[in-house]
């Protein structure tokens, strides 16, 4: 069953060649014929017509089914009918197929191809009904296998918690599209849009990039420290001064008096150094910049630096 039944019509002037993709056309139908006074439907008819012929050629049977729909809502034709079918069976649609064919042996007065036809229907319906067995047996399922580059990762599917990594086993989950979240503390979620199909295993790999984090960096304040190193060396200066001073009170007072004279200037250079010393820490102690650390594959928590 490969032809197409060539539209009809009444008036020379409107008739159509016969198309037939490897077969005989087949006869017009008187039935078909459209009233003068309805020669702009049968001219939209024919359009339509033409266009379905085109779009059958090209593969387009959706689109021809509805050019040929057009036509005959236009013109009512038995050959319509049967061009349908011929669409729709190419599309697999054999229930369709069988219904358009029918109508066409109901509607055509003495279709010649009815034994054929008649022969044709009965494997159409058998072939309908191995299709409708294959699908009751077809499954409605899918397999889903999920690894990941970081063990104890939360696993979402769909919003619903989904275990952790890693999956020991593959996962049986609906037909369709599926939303895949897998998180873990100190790594950035990943997500994804997984299309799972029937009877078939979909691999998906979940890449676990850690977060990227920021810490001060400041000065070390050298300075300071040597500083505050100088002001503990003039304070103990001062007290060994002091010390041998008051020792020397009995000896000699003048000797006494500059040795204590040292030990005050010492001391007050200890103070001014301290001062000192505390100015350099805030100043030498700003934060000059900052630096990249990331989370620590080994252990979530802990930072290195880069």
């Amino acid at each position: 069953m490969n032809r197409l039944v060539p539209f009809a019509a009444l008036a020379a002037a409107l008739a159509l060649p016969a198309f037939a993709s490897a077969q005989e056309a087949a006869e017009p139908s008187p039935e078909s014929a459209p009233s003068p006074e309805n020669v702009d439907a049968t001219r939209q008819a024919r359009e339509h017509f033409l266009a379905g012929i085109e779009q059958f050629r090209n593969h387009q049977y959706r689109q021809a089914i509805q050019s040929f729909e057009l036509a005959r809502r236009l013109v009512p034709s038995a050959d319509l009918q049967y061009n349908i079918g011929r669409a729709h069976e190419e599309l697999s649609e054999y229930d369709q197929a069988i219904e358009r064919y029918q109508a066409y042996l109901r509607d055509r007065v003495d279709p010649p191809d009815r034994a054929q036809l008649e022969a044709h229907i009965a494997s159409l319906r058998e072939r309908a009904s191995a299709e409708r067995a294959r699908a009751r047996t077809r499954p409605t399922t899918g397999t889903l296998r999920l690894t990941a580059n970081r063990d104890g990762a939360d696993v979402e599917l769909d919003g619903a918690r989904a275990g952790t990594t890693p999956w020991d086993a593959p996962r049986e989950v609906e037909a369709g599209r599926h939303a895949l979240r897998v998180s873990r503390e100190g790594y950035i979620p990943f997500r994804a849009d997984v299309g799972v199909e029937r009877g078939v295993t979909t691999a998906a790999y979940a890449d676990l990039v850690p977060e990227t984090r920021y810490r001060a960096e400041r000065n070390d304040p050298i300075f300071c420290w040597i500083v505050w190193g100088l002001g503990v060396g003039a304070l103990g200066a001062s007290i060994g001064l002091g010390v041998e001073a008051a020792s020397r009170q009995s000896v000699s007072l003048d000797d006494a008096r500059t040795l204590a004279a040292f030990s005050d200037g010492l001391l007050g250079a200890t103070i001014g150094l301290a001062i000192g010393g505390a100015i350099l820490w805030f100043v030498e102690g700003q934060t000059v910049g900052t630096a990249r650390v990331t989370v620590d594959e080994d252990e979530v928590g802990r930072v290195r630096g880069p």
